[in-house]
């Protein structure tokens, strides 16, 4: 039952969004899928562009823990931002996982932190 999940999105997320995602998703476990079940995530790893930071950065977490670390290689300027993310875990769900993250790229937080208490829990 377990199952890989990946997605690429572009822009840039803010670092508070992304912990906010990160967070929702590991800690809390209150994101579900379209069963209402309960989205397990055991593995998640990314490369993500954070705003204001112009270093590439990766994302990793093993159950609760997950860590942001900047990598030595630069954005280049001329190059569009895209985060790529691989989670692994059970009752993923590809469409609604990337439509969270990219509520959070487009800086919509508070407004998907809203509806997401009000719709997901």
């Amino acid at each position: 039952s377990i199952i890989t999940v990946t997605f690429e999105v572009r822009g840039n997320a803010k670092e508070e969004s992304l912990n906010v995602f990160i967070q929702n998703l590991l800690w809390e476990k209150n994101v579900r899928n379209k069963d209402e079940d309960c989205m397990e995530v055991i593995r998640l790893k990314g490369l993500v562009s954070i705003k204001d930071k112009p270093k590439q950065v990766i994302v990793q977490g093993v159950h609760e823990l997950y860590d942001l670390e900047e990598t030595p290689l630069s954005w280049n300027d001329d190059t569009e931002r895209t985060n790529r993310l691989v989670f692994i875990g059970r009752n993923l769900d590809k469409e609604i996982l990337r439509q969270l993250f990219i509520a959070t790229v487009m800086e919509t937080e508070k407004r998907w932190t809203t509806r997401f208490k009000e719709d997901q829990v």
